[in-house]
């Protein structure tokens, strides 16, 4: 049986295969310097440890997932990833993948996720879903938590289900890339 990472990589598909060669091009094209690397970094760590809270909180198909980072943000997965996009661009010192990537993650696949998961999640929990969807903002984050919030805590469990190892490896991954070249493009 393959573990939950070895499966992640067996679904490249027409849809992930842009954003593989995105993050080669990426680290290909890096011409890091500190003032660029340090606050990419710093966004590539704070997104990295939203999505890690996250996931140890998604309870995915079980419930209304209220707990954690989804009682201030509904998306705090995709907000993670947004930080980490932007870190990492930053940190090459990339700014035309930058503005494209925003570009995509705004235009594209914030609405398209939102209106298929949307659609699914209030079919799945009825009326708990559309309590929470209004209540919760989508990515910016509130003040204030989600008055119906649960109780449950950040779980390992649900770190490994929701295939938040795999992410981690890649963001270590490409933060050591990055700092490669980085770190050769000063001697």
């Amino acid at each position: 049986m393959a573990t939950p990472m070895a499966a992640r990589f067996k679904r490249v598909t027409f849809k992930t295969v842009p954003v593989y060669l995105a993050l080669i091009l990426l680290i290909i094209f890096a011409r890091p310097t500190l003032s660029w690397f340090i606050p990419g970094l710093l966004f590539v760590l704070i997104g990295e440890a939203l999505r890690v809270w996250a996931a140890g909180h998604l309870k995915k198909t079980k419930e209304v997932t209220t707990t954690g980072p989804y009682a201030y943000v509904k998306n705090p997965l995709y907000l993670g990833t947004l930080l980490i996009l932007i870190g990492f661009c930053l940190m090459a010192q990339n700014v035309y993948l930058l503005i494209i990537g925003l570009a995509i993650f705004f235009v594209y696949y914030a609405p398209f996720k939102k209106k298929r998961e949307g659609r699914r999640l209030r079919e799945h929990f009825g009326q708990a879903w559309v309590d929470y969807d209004r209540a919760v903002p989508d990515y910016l984050p509130s003040l204030h938590p989600y008055a119906g919030r649960g109780t449950g805590q950040w779980e390992w469990e649900w770190f490994y289900e929701n295939s938040e190892d795999g992410t981690a490896l890649a963001v270590v991954l490409g933060v050591l890339a990055i700092s490669l070249r980085f770190w050769f493009s000063l001697g």
